[in-house]
C-alpha cells in the first residue's frame, strides 16, 4: 500500500514546471508538497461486542496538492496524502488477547477550500509571512488496521470512508514563485467500520488526528 501511493504522489508532484511558462491558464496554479508528524489520540476499538481503547505512537503523513487561486484571499485545491500510526496496545481481552503490535494507515482524497489574509493590496500580511486558514472534506480512499495477535497477523480494512479536516498555517515567501509553509490540522472521520480480510466479525476504531506539517509551494 506504502510504495503504490508513493508513486501515486511523486508522479502528482512531477507535473513539468516547464509547462508553466505558456498559456493563461496556468495563471494562479499552484502545486504543493509536504510531510509532517501525524497524532492518533487513544481511542475505542472494538470487535464482537468487546471494546478496548487503542494507544498509538506519533505517526507520520506526507501527500501533494494542485490549487487554484480563485480570487486574492480564496483558493480551491484537491490534496492526496497518506498517514499512519503503530498502534502499541488494546486493553481488552477477547479477540485482542496476546496483542503485540499493530498499524493504522489510510490514503485521504480531501478538495479544500483555502481564506489567505493578505494586505489589500495583495501583498504578504506580515513582511513575507502570510497566515492562512482553511477546510476540507473528502475521503479515506484506503483505511486499514493490521494487528498482530498471539503471532497471527490480522487485516481490516474499508473503502471510500466520508472525512472532513479543518487547517491553519502561516505561508513564507522565498521567491515570488517558491514559498514554504507551516500547517497544523485536524483530521476526522469519527468511528469507522472495517472489514476483515479473513473472515469474521467487522472491527470498529475511532479515527481522528491531529497532524503538523511542513510544506514547499510551488506558484505558476
Amino acid at each position: 500500500m506504502r510504495v503504490r501511493y508513493a508513486m501515486l504522489l511523486l508522479s502528482l508532484v512531477g507535473i513539468p514546471l516547464a509547462s508553466a511558462n505558456s498559456g493563461s491558464w496556468t495563471e494562479g496554479l499552484y502545486l504543493k508538497a509536504f510531510g509532517g508528524v501525524n497524532i492518533i489520540p487513544d481511542g475505542d476499538i472494538s470487535q464482537g461486542g468487546l471494546t478496548g481503547e487503542g494507544s498509538y505512537d506519533t505517526g507520520q503523513l506526507f501527500g501533494a496538492a494542485i490549487g487554484k487561486d480563485i480570487t486574492r484571499n480564496w483558493a480551491l485545491e484537491l490534496e492526496f496524502f497518506y498517514r499512519s500510526a503503530d498502534l502499541n496496545s488494546i486493553s481488552a481481552g477477547g479477540p485482542f488477547a496476546g496483542f503485540t503490535e499493530g498499524d493504522f494507515a489510510s490514503t485521504n482524497l480531501m478538495l479544500n477550500g483555502i481564506y489567505t489574509f493578505t494586505q489589500p493590496d495583495g501583498h504578504a500580511l506580515w513582511g513575507k509571512f502570510t497566515p492562512y486558514v482553511g477546510a476540507g472534506v473528502g475521503f479515506l480512499q484506503e483505511a486499514d488496521i493490521d494487528f498482530t495477535v498471539g503471532g497471527v497477523e490480522r487485516e481490516f480494512d474499508d473503502n471510500y470512508i466520508f472525512a472532513a479536516q479543518v487547517m491553519a498555517g502561516v505561508t513564507y515567501e522565498i521567491t515570488p514563485s517558491w514559498s514554504i509553509y507551516g500547517e497544523a490540522r485536524y483530521h476526522f472521520a469519527g468511528e469507522i467500520e472495517l472489514d476483515p480480510s479473513a473472515g469474521g466479525s467487522s472491527l470498529k476504531a475511532d479515527y481522528n488526528a491531529l497532524s503538523c506539517l511542513i510544506g514547499l509551494r510551488y506558484k505558476f
